[in-house]
Formats: C-alpha cells, structure tokens, sequence
C-alpha cells in the first residue's frame, strides 16, 4: 500500500488518474455475451429485445460474475424498482437492505445480505487504508472515504480496473472511473453524508465491497451502471466544469 504523507495529496491522485481514465472510449453498438469456455464475444440480440447484463458479487474476496440475459422490459422494470428503492428510502441503510431483498428476490443472489452485515465486512477489509477527507469547494461535488455508496449512471462511461482481471493497483482491489447521467444524484455514508443532485458527473471509485450491475461494452468498459456497496474513497464533480 501506497501511504499519501501530504495532506489531501490522494484527491490530486484521484482527480489526475480520473481524467487520463476517462479518455478510454468504449465500442459502440455491441452487447458482449459469454461464450464457451470463458471466451466472450459481441453479439446484439436480433430482434433488440433481449439485454446481457453482467452483475458482479464483490462481497467476498474475489469478485464472482454472473451473466443475466433479460428481455429489455424486464431490465426497464428491475432498473426501476431499483431507482424507486433510493429515491423513497429515508436511509441508505434503508435503501441497501431493500435493493439486497430485490436482489434475492429476482434470485440474483442467494443469501442474505444487510447493511451491517456489509458494513462490517468493508470495516474489516478497508480498515488499514485511511485517506483523508476534504471538504468539497465545489458545488454539488462529492468527495467521501471509507463510506457506503449508491448511485445509477445510464448512457455514459465507465471504465473499471479489477473486476475481470482483479489486479490489485496501490491496495485497492477495485478502481473505476465514471462519466454519465445519474437520475437520482450520488448518495454516499461515511465520516459524513454527502449526496448531490441529478445530473452529468465524472467520478472514480477505490475500492468496492458490494455490488455492480452493468451492460459491459468491451473489457473493462461499461456503458451503464448500478452500484451499492462501500468504497475506499470517491469522488464526483460535475461535467460543467470540463466543457
């Protein structure tokens, strides 16, 4: 592990590797499938009525991927329900338990899961990296460390290092980076709650412990996600600034 001796030094770090990862541009027009024996292709269902999503378990020690192939309706509708789960609840720790609950419900995992019993995996995992925390300058900004996240970003970018390979980068076992639209605004709980408003923003992530949905565009790329999970340390500015 790399320790940061200055003072919000790892924001720097963060802010200059969000905006080298960002000039990543994903292949249009292509869904991947798994194909046989771990091989993966790009198909584009015939009729457009099917979507391949890939959902990553990353509770435990090594990410597990399953592939869900679901009509485009039953997509719109899980997409939804789960966008409705975190804009009504009055916690995150609401939101979570009930996002898990949906999760088992569609059988996408088979155990249960709540935020204390993830809360206390990620306290345990993360519990010798301690960035520090400063407080944004900027409007609707959000920069927060060992904290819970959740948030949804359609029609955009992102671009993951550790999900499929899950090379471990300066001890954090994940790091993506992030541009699109969120419909309902970040929603992070740590040291302090910071959220913000719908919109367009870039972000990153170090480090996840939780849970990743996404429709995968070519290796380590995605064009839309949902996570709730815990992370290292995040943080989101909003596009304006980078015209």
């Amino acid at each position: 592990m790399i320790r940061v001796k200055k003072k919000g030094g790892i924001i720097c770090i963060l802010v200059i590797l969000l905006l080298v990862g960002l000039t990543v541009t994903p292949a249009i027009g292509s869904i991947p499938e798994a194909g046989a024996k771990g091989k993966t292709k790009n198909s584009t269902d015939k009729d457009g009525d099917n979507v391949v999503v890939y959902f990553w378990d990353c509770t435990g020690k090594k990410p597990i991927k399953k592939v869900l192939t679901l009509t485009e309706t039953e997509w719109n509708d899980l997409r939804d329900q789960l966008r409705t789960i975190r804009t009504t609840s009055n916690s995150i720790e609401e939101s979570f338990n009930a996002q898990f609950a949906l999760f088992k419900q569609y059988n996408i995992i088979s155990y249960d899961m709540t935020f204390e019993i993830l809360k206390g995996k990620a306290m345990n995992e993360f519990k010798d990296k301690n960035p520090p925390l400063r407080t944004p300058i900027i409007e609707n900004a959000v920069f927060n460390v060992i904290c819970a996240i959740s948030f949804e970003l359609t029609s955009g970018t992102t671009l993951v290092f550790g999900l499929n390979t899950f090379i471990n980068i300066i001890g954090f076992n994940i790091i993506s980076f992030h541009k699109g639209y969120s419909p309902d605004g970040i929603q992070t709980k740590g040291m302090v709650d910071r959220s913000n408003d719908p919109g367009t923003y870039m972000g990153s992530m170090f480090g996840l412990l939780g849970y990743w949905f996404g429709t995968k565009t070519g290796t380590g790329l995605y064009s839309d996600v949902i996570v709730s999970g815990f992370t290292v340390t995040t943080g989101w500015l909003p596009t304006p600034l980078f015209p």
